[in-house]
């Protein structure tokens, strides 16, 4: 069994130096593995410090806002950011950056409108989702501050797609997993010492997010030579709306299943329950922390393979891709399994105690590190109306969990509704992509 497990330890290291496409692959995704884990460090100590400093409750009404805005702002981007990602990536090859600039400006022309209208609205019905959907009537002022930080948000979003577009895959990742949370930090731990008031991590958490939202748009203009490149003719807007219109479902339908528990926790219990499941929430993702960092270089690859034909390398990155997500999960599963009173314990008193329910979300996310990318290839294959068919069963099945579970079983209810979504989610996508592709995206350590 040992002489086995070296045979397989020395084919790996072989294929690192031989094989030029998996070489490729863990380098970059250990790169951004790098700059994801700068995020997460970051985001850890975001959170111990907003539930040290201000409890609880306050990390609550920072979800509750958060929720929200990412409603908003999946809207407001309308699955653009994704479709404006397949373009550049198509331009940036055939080094047509006018290309780029027309797709670019053609996607704004939906965006900034839907935005601000977005925006609008959550102003005014601020009141009414405090009082009458959230019972919770002091949240006025911070969800009519919260409306406006929807293009803000929007525009993280898209801009770092299109960097992605360009392979720029660190930059990518610092824009969806650092940014906010290194900002937010460092203004918590100023801030900290001088405020005790509840809102003060909401208030920072709209500023990390407005002045990331400006840097992304620099940073974008800079890759891209906007200001310098003339654009071509005219992109169709219709165009990428064809491509964006099933992404957005898909995405709307994603975001359902990740913030349904916390928004309708929030209608029946306390703001320090909402607080604790997204520390648990977060505290269990850390064992899928690679994910984002090897997606990020995959799905472009994935574009690559299936677009030139080549079924055999599409459902070999697949398979070295979730190879390296489950092998990379393992460490931090055993310390959370092992250890999850003294991980929770360093969050404030309110957390130790819940370890049955982080055991639960644990449960969700072996899953996840288990099946590879199945939705992201059906997404990048030109599956997009089967991932939305996927996505709609699983919100569905997922709220009705929540619906089910949460007013009898408070914050277990809302972990075991969030298990039920995911397994919904990926067991379909699996097949799915066996179905239509004729391989299952998982690795198999046995073949």
């Amino acid at each position: 069994m040992i002489g086995s497990l070296l045979d397989k330890i020395q084919l790996a290291f072989s294929r690192f130096k031989n094989d030029k496409e998996y070489s490729e692959l863990v380098r970059t995704s250990s790169l951004a593995l790098l700059v994801r884990m700068v995020g997460v460090i970051t985001g850890f100590f975001v959170t111990v410090f907003t539930t040290r400093f201000y409890g609880a409750d306050a990390l609550g009404i920072v979800a509750i806002c958060i929720a929200i805005l990412s409603f908003a702002s999946v809207f407001g981007k309308f699955g653009l950011d994704v479709a404006l990602m397949k373009y550049v990536a198509e331009f940036s090859v055939e080094k047509k950056l006018s290309m780029v600039k027309a797709a670019y400006i053609a996607a704004m022309k939906v965006i900034l409108p839907i935005s601000f209208l977005i925006s609008l609205i959550l102003f005014y019905t601020a009141d009414f989702i405090s009082i009458h959907l959230l019972h919770k009537p002091y949240l006025k002022n911070l969800l009519q501050v919260n409306a406006w930080l929807t293009l803000p948000l929007v525009l993280i979003l898209v801009n770092s797609e299109c960097v992605r577009g360009f392979k720029k895959i660190k930059t990518y990742t610092f824009f969806q997993t650092v940014s906010v949370s290194l900002i937010a930090m460092f203004l918590l731990f100023i801030l900290s010492y001088y405020y005790s008031n509840k809102e003060i991590p909401t208030y920072i958490q709209f500023l990390s997010i407005a002045i990331t939202g400006c840097v992304s748009t620099f940073v974008w203009f800079h890759y891209s030579g906007f200001l310098k490149v003339n654009s071509a003719s005219e992109f169709s807007t219709s165009t990428l709306l064809k491509i964006s219109s099933p992404m957005f479902l898909t995405t709307l339908m994603q975001l359902i299943m990740s913030w349904a528990g916390t928004l309708i926790l929030a209608a029946y219990n306390t703001d320090s329950d909402v607080g604790v499941y997204n520390a648990l929430i977060r505290i269990s993702v850390f064992t899928n922390v690679t994910i984002l960092a090897i997606n990020s270089l995959a799905m472009p690859r994935f574009v690559e393979a299936f677009s030139s034909g080549k079924i055999l390398l599409l459902e070999k990155n697949a398979k070295e891709a979730a190879r390296l997500i489950l092998f990379s999960a393992i460490p931090a599963f055993v310390l959370l399994f092992f250890f999850p009173h003294f991980i929770l314990s360093i969050f404030g008193k309110e957390f130790p105690g819940n370890e049955m329910a982080l055991y639960v979300l644990l449960v969700g996310q072996l899953i996840v590190a288990s099946v590879g990318l199945p939705s992201q290839l059906l997404n990048m294959t030109g599956r997009q109306s089967i991932l939305r068919n996927i996505a709609l069963v699983s919100a569905l099945i997922n709220v009705i969990a929540c619906l089910l579970l949460i007013p009898h079983f408070g914050l277990m209810g809302a972990c075991i509704a969030q298990v039920i979504g995911i397994f919904a989610w990926n067991l379909l996508s699996v097949f799915e992509v066996k179905r239509r592709l004729g391989f299952f995206s998982f690795f198999n350590p046995f073949s």
